[in-house]
């Protein structure tokens, strides 16, 4: 996701043992999973939310309806243009 590897995490873990000490470092970790938890809380109700929204609206059944309508006229184009071929061979004879 971040492309980070390995020795990167272990950089900013000791940086931060050093920088917040023995003591605080449990307590700061406990609350960075617990906001991070609650993050991946809220995204996955908003993608829930989306996806319940596409859902109520049935943008399938408007797909499937404009894929008949497209077919409908790519029918009558062909129509046209075969009465347009047939008119042409006509007025030449």
């Amino acid at each position: 996701m971040f492309d980070i590897g390995f020795w990167e995490l272990f950089f900013l873990f000791l940086l931060t043992l050093f920088v917040l000490g023995p003591e605080k470092l449990p307590e700061v970790a406990s609350y960075l999973g617990k906001q991070f938890g609650k993050v991946q809380r809220y995204f996955s109700s908003v993608k829930d939310q989306i996806d319940s929204e596409v859902d109520s609206t049935d943008i399938k059944s408007i797909l499937k309806d404009q894929e008949l309508s497209i077919s409908e006229l790519q029918k009558r184009i062909k129509e046209t243009q075969y009465e347009s071929e047939s008119d042409k061979s006509e007025k030449s004879d």
